[in-house]
C-alpha cells in the first residue's frame, strides 16, 4: 500500500511507517498544488455546493489533525461528515436580508431540488436550537449516517474530477468507507495555504448560490449573503458571552488589563480570518479599542502566554460557559489551531500585535507556551 491509498479499514486508521516519514513539498510543488486547487474550483462540474464544503472541511481537518512534516494524514469519514454538518448548519437556517423580495426562505444549494444536506439539517434545526444541542440529541446519529452515505456517493469521489481529467491531488480515488488518507505533502500545504484556499472556495460557493434561479426571488443581491453563509454572529456572541467572560476575567480586558466599563467586544484570540469557527476556548473579552487595534493580527508572545494559561486554568469554567451558551467546546482543537497559527506566522515572519499601536515579531520562545496547553 502507498501512503495515499484509500482503504476500507472501518475504525482503524491506515497508519504505517510510510505515513510518518515524508519530505515537505518543494516550492515548485507548492505552486503546482495551488494551481491544481484553482483547476478544481474553475474546471470542475458543480451541480451543488458539496465540493466547496468538502474542500473547506479538508482544510479545517488538516489544521486540527495534521502537522507541517509533509506526512500523509488519515481522516475518518465521520470526522469529515461532522465538519459538513457544522458548515451547513448555519446555511440551513431561513435567510432574510434587507432588500430581499422574500424572507425566511432556506436558500437552495443545488441546481435541482434542495440539497439533501440542507433538508436534513433544516429538519434537525426545528428540533434543536443550536448545533451543540443537535449533537446531543437522539437525532444526531441518524443524520450523520445519512450524510455519510451522501458524502461517499457524491462529493468525495467527484471533487478531483475536472474537464477531461481526474486529478490525484488530495487523495487516491476509489471506494472510501471508513477512512481516506490525504496524500504525502497535502496536509501541510492545506495548512500553509489555508486562508487562501478557504477564501477561493467560499468565493466560488457564494457565486454558485447567487447563480441559482431558485434563489433569484429570495436574494436582494450579495449584500449580507456572505456574512449569512460563512460569518460569525458577533451580536449573538456578545449577548451570550459578555457577562460570563467579564466575570471570568474579573472585569478586566484580556489584553490591556484595564477595567471593562460598559460594552465590550468578544474577540477571537486566533482571528476569525485565520480560522472561522466560534470555539469557546478561543474567545476572550476586550475593550472595543483593543479589539480594533489587534484586528486580524496574532497577539504577541505575552498575550499567547496569558491565553494558554487561561485555557488550562479556566478549562472547566470555559467549558461550562460554552455549553450554556450553546457554542462549540473543544480545548484540544483550540490549542492545535493556535499552534498552527503561530507556526505559520513564525515561518513568514508576520507581525504580531504588542498592544496599543505597537507591532513586532515572534522570537523563538513562543513554542514553550504550548507545553501546558
Amino acid at each position: 500500500m502507498t501512503g495515499g491509498e484509500v482503504r476500507d479499514l472501518g475504525s482503524q486508521p491506515p497508519y504505517g511507517a510510510e505515513l510518518r516519514v515524508a519530505a515537505r513539498p518543494t516550492p515548485e510543488e507548492q505552486v503546482r498544488f495551488i494551481a491544481n486547487i484553482e483547476r478544481i474550483l474553475s474546471e470542475g462540474s458543480f451541480v451543488a455546493t458539496y465540493k466547496y464544503a468538502l474542500l473547506v472541511a479538508l482544510v479545517d481537518l488538516a489544521i486540527e489533525r495534521g502537522d507541517d512534516s509533509g506526512a500523509a494524514l488519515p481522516l475518518r469519514i465521520d470526522d469529515i461528515v461532522e465538519k459538513f454538518a457544522e458548515l451547513y448548519w448555519r446555511q440551513a437556517a431561513p435567510y432574510g436580508a434587507a432588500g430581499a423580495k422574500a424572507s425566511g426562505i432556506i436558500l437552495h444549494q443545488n441546481q435541482g431540488k434542495q440539497a439533501a444536506a440542507i433538508r436534513l439539517l433544516a429538519n434537525l434545526r426545528r428540533r434543536a436550537g443550536t448545533l451543540t444541542e443537535a449533537r446531543r440529541s437522539p437525532h444526531w446519529r441518524p443524520l450523520v449516517a445519512a450524510m455519510r452515505t451522501l458524502l461517499r456517493t457524491m462529493p468525495l469521489w467527484r471533487l478531483q474530477k475536472v474537464v477531461h481529467d481526474e486529478l490525484v491531488l488530495l487523495y487516491e480515488p476509489g471506494p472510501a468507507r471508513g477512512w481516506i488518507t490525504l496524500l504525502p505533502g497535502v496536509a501541510c500545504q492545506l495548512r500553509e495555504r489555508a486562508t487562501l484556499i478557504r477564501r477561493l472556495a467560499q468565493t466560488e460557493w457564494l457565486r454558485f448560490v447567487l447563480s441559482l434561479k431558485q434563489n433569484q426571488g429570495v436574494l436582494g443581491g450579495a449584500t449580507g449573503l456572505s456574512e449569512f453563509l460563512f460569518g460569525s454572529s458577533r451580536i449573538a456572541l456578545g449577548l451570550k458571552l459578555s457577562r460570563p467572560l467579564r466575570e471570568l476575567q474579573h472585569g478586566r480586558c484580556f489584553y490591556c488589563r484595564g477595567q471593562l466599563k460598559g460594552a465590550a467586544a468578544v474577540d477571537h484570540f486566533i482571528p476569525w480570518s485565520r480560522y472561522p469557527r466560534d470555539l469557546t476556548h478561543n474567545l476572550v473579552l476586550a475593550h472595543a479599542a483593543c479589539n480594533a487595534q489587534k484586528s486580524d493580527v496574532l497577539g504577541s508572545e505575552a498575550y499567547l502566554e496569558r491565553w494558554t494559561r487561561l485555557v488550562v486554568d479556566e478549562d472547566e469554567a470555559l467549558t461550562q460557559i460554552g455549553t450554556e451558551a450553546g457554542l462549540l467546546v473543544d480545548r484540544a482543537t483550540s490549542v492545535a489551531v493556535a499552534g498552527w497559527s503561530y507556526e505559520q506566522a513564525d515561518r513568514v515572519h508576520a507581525p504580531v500585535w504588542m498592544g496599543g499601536k505597537r507591532f513586532g515579531h515572534l522570537s523563538g520562545s513562543w513554542r514553550q507556551h504550548f507545553a501546558a496547553g
